[in-house]
């Protein structure tokens, strides 16, 4: 079955066929308010015929470092050389579906957002991956990015361990 990668909005013929994805994924609550997009997010999904089979959220945002005593408890966003604030994707939210891995979807959705993160203007794309999801750990080293181990806080003050991956983004001259 022909498959294509595209960028969705909720006006797009496949945006019912996303949140269906998102809802057997159980994403939706991360991607979406309520099935209506978040703002600022961008929403790619491959598309088997009336079907979304894999789908990647991106959202832009500052470089910021994260406050504490020696910042004076504020959040400072990192500048380049020539003082623009740095920005980066990060991304909110990756799934192929169980019987569709191994076909390049999960390559292609990064390779897609990559793209879009440049466009944007962005110095990276980061992502967080808990420590059960090993086929992304092998994706994003093949790909490329940095590996950072680290602990994420979640809701209610427990923490999970997993990854954080950076990719540099090279902006064209």
């Amino acid at each position: 079955m022909d498959s294509k990668i595209e960028e969705l909005s909720d006006e797009h013929q496949a945006w019912q066929a996303l949140l269906n994805h998102l809802a057997a994924m159980n994403m939706i609550h991360w991607a979406t308010d309520s099935g209506k997009p978040k703002p600022d997010r961008f929403y790619f999904a491959v598309i088997c015929g009336a079907e979304v089979v894999g789908h990647l959220t991106i959202r832009k945002q500052a470089i910021l470092v994260p406050a504490s005593a020696l910042t004076q408890n504020v959040d400072i966003p990192l500048t380049a050389a020539d003082g623009e604030p740095l920005s980066e994707v990060f991304v909110e939210t990756f799934a192929v579906n169980p019987d569709h891995r191994r076909c390049g979807y999960g390559r292609a959705l990064q390779e897609r957002a990559l793209i879009k993160a440049e466009l944007l203007g962005c110095c990276q794309m980061r992502s967080w991956s808990s420590a059960d999801r090993v086929e992304n750990y092998a994706l994003k080293i093949s790909m490329g990015f940095s590996v950072l181990p680290a602990l994420y806080p979640m809701p209610g003050g427990s923490a999970i361990s997993g990854v954080y991956f950076v990719k540099r983004i090279e902006q064209a001259k």
